[in-house]
């Protein structure tokens, strides 16, 4: 790779702050904090609690699903982060030892301080059953912290473990390897039509699906090491939907800004359709790979196109509520998790599910807050640190 990513031919850069997607990265980080409100509710609620339990199965078939979905909110950050990444390398050239230290101090320090409370907390709340929560919550923070697993967890790459001590780490496994090797997929942006590069990204995706498949069968270990990076090969063209998007934005506008009103609700139907369903009909089909969150693709992609483009939602996203959502998204995201886990397991034989959930919620935010105050802001400057000093200015034409 050359020492310097020439990653525009404009005079110009483009902007770097969009705040109607800042505002969709804080909505989609809520519904992750949603979705495992409810998951806990769901496996935990008494057998005389059947109504509630048939309303969150209900709701679960409903556009409201865009609320409390949680994978499906991550594939929205992978197509957000694509098209992020985008616009920091276009308009001048960076060299690639720069891109790298700006992308990691941006993404590592809040990581590796989640890492370590969560490590603490399982070292001083976990190890035991949790009597009435289910499955789910019980196949997390049941062994005590050992120093191999911390290890995988401190360097990041290639870590195949990730659930024992906080169970989102996973899509920062892929965001922060999928970054090492982005300036790749610009460049295959920049040089080729957006058919071609969503062609191969799909055959990456197709091609890793099924060697996870073969592995998982043939050779079970080896399967478990190569999961990180066969999984890099398939949310890759997440990330290239979102360069896409970020590269032919004037032109999306324009396409969008030219629907009719009917046209444009079909869309949206039809997005919300996808989002909604995607997973449900993998479900049903039997499709236990990941390869089955390409049916879900269309739905993220049409919620960034209304946030890049509706000037309504563009609108409502510009009000408080959603814009400090979004200033903690990645916060958010990192410790609610941790603070979910920790009430229960701490609190959950003396208070009732309901009033638990409550709390978890209530203390959420504020700790969140204060994590992207102490921890994410000064992150943020340090991976702005030097930046400007060492970027090359974009060429005139």
């Amino acid at each position: 790779m050359s020492r310097l990513l020439q990653v525009s031919h404009g005079s110009a850069a483009p902007t770097r702050h969009i705040a109607s997607l800042d505002a969709l990265r804080g909505l989609a980080a809520l519904a992750v904090v949603f979705f495992h409100l409810s998951l806990i509710a769901q496996q935990s609620l008494d057998s005389h609690q059947q109504g509630l339990q048939t309303a969150l199965q209900t709701l679960r078939l409903t556009p409201l699903f865009v609320f409390f979905a949680g994978s499906e909110s991550v594939l929205v950050f992978f197509i957000l982060s694509g098209f992020v990444l985008y616009l920091m390398l276009s308009g001048r050239a960076m060299p690639y030892t720069v891109y790298v230290r700006r992308r990691l101090l941006r993404l590592y320090p809040p990581y590796l301080v989640a890492v370590l409370i969560s490590v603490v907390l399982v070292g001083l709340l976990g190890g035991h059953h949790a009597p009435g929560f289910g499955s789910w919550v019980n196949s997390v923070w049941q062994r005590p912290p050992d120093f191999i697993t911390l290890l995988h967890h401190v360097l990041v790459i290639g870590n195949p473990d990730t659930e024992p001590y906080n169970f989102v780490l996973w899509s920062l496994v892929q965001e922060m390897q999928i970054s090492l090797i982005f300036p790749l997929l610009y460049a295959a942006v920049l040089r080729f039509k957006p058919a071609g590069v969503l062609a191969g990204c799909l055959c990456l995706s197709v091609l890793a699906n099924v060697l996870a498949l073969i592995l998982a069968h043939t050779s079970p270990a080896l399967a478990y090491l190569l999961t990180p990076y066969l999984d890099s090969l398939h949310y890759l063209i997440f990330f290239a939907a979102g360069a896409l998007m970020a590269r032919r934005s004037a032109t999306l506008g324009r396409w969008y800004g030219a629907l009719s009103i009917w046209r444009k609700l079909l869309l949206i139907a039809g997005g919300l359709a996808c989002y909604t369903y995607g997973h449900l009909l993998m479900v049903h089909f039997g499709i236990a790979s990941r390869i089955g969150d390409l049916l879900i693709l269309p739905g993220a992609f049409m919620l960034v196109l209304l946030f890049s483009h509706s000037q309504r939602v563009i609108q409502l996203s510009q009000h408080p509520a959603p814009q400090f959502l979004g200033r903690i998204s990645y916060s958010l995201y990192l410790y609610h998790g941790v603070i979910l886990l920790a009430v229960v397991f701490g609190l959950g034989r003396h208070l009732a599910l309901v009033p638990l959930l409550l709390l978890a919620l209530i203390l959420i935010f504020p700790v969140c807050t204060l994590a992207y105050s102490a921890v994410e802001q000064p992150a943020i400057q340090w991976s702005r640190r030097g930046a400007r000093r060492s970027v090359v200015p974009p060429a005139s034409n």
